[in-house]
């Protein structure tokens, strides 16, 4: 009865249809990891699913800020479809990017931390929660300034890594988070980070984060 009723749309676009991507936002999307620039950066690699402003980036919205666990198991999917032929780049473990206790309250799972088991299970190697988020405004609520310079004290580190580490997050903005994040992994005894994102808004720049 209730698929009588149901309305059916691209979870992406939210065009009519029978499938829950629609032909074009399929297409898109395309399951295969895009490599973004590193150079100048405090990453070895860094790859993404596709643009922000794209059908990835719609489905990544729909699952953070709706809270709709449809688009989340989709776009764990998708990154399992990227990478069925194992990952691009050997490494020696996962690392995903945190949240706050309260955002994770709020949403009742936390997506890079899904995404982060994926990577993993492709590369065959674990995931470590080395790394805990500082208690502040969250970066979506923040101006690109304000971003890049809070960027450094975002993250603290749990657990010590070794080797060649792949940061694992759900989306790629100023690249403050990310880069906070890897300062805090070298620290932490990561002699390489790799950065894993679904959805880039733009290039991996490099932000003055220093390695504290």
């Amino acid at each position: 009865m209730l698929d009588l009723v149901a309305t059916r749309e691209c979870l992406a676009c939210a065009s009519g249809g029978e499938a829950v991507l629609c032909p074009d936002c399929a297409g898109e999307i395309g399951a295969r990891l895009k490599a973004l620039p590193a150079r100048n950066t405090l990453f070895s690699a860094a790859w993404s699913l596709g643009a922000y402003s794209g059908a990835i980036g719609a489905l990544v919205r729909r699952a953070k800020f709706n809270l709709d666990l449809r688009a989340a198991d989709l776009l764990v999917e998708q990154l399992q479809s990227a990478l069925r032929e194992g990952f691009p780049a050997p490494v020696d473990a996962v690392v995903y990017v945190p949240t706050t206790p309260w955002r994770l309250m709020w949403r009742g799972f936390h997506l890079p931390e899904r995404l982060a088991e994926v990577a993993a299970d492709a590369a065959g190697v674990p995931v470590v929660p080395a790394l805990r988020r500082t208690w502040g405004l969250a970066q979506a609520g923040r101006t690109h300034a304000e971003r890049v310079a809070a960027g450094a004290e975002l993250f603290r580190v749990r657990f010590p890594v070794s080797g060649h580490v792949l940061l694992v997050d759900d989306v790629l903005t100023s690249g403050a988070s990310a880069h906070g994040a890897a300062a805090e992994l070298l620290v932490a005894g990561a002699t390489s980070v790799s950065c894993l994102v679904l959805a880039a808004a733009g290039p991996l720049r490099r932000v003055p984060v220093g390695i504290s």
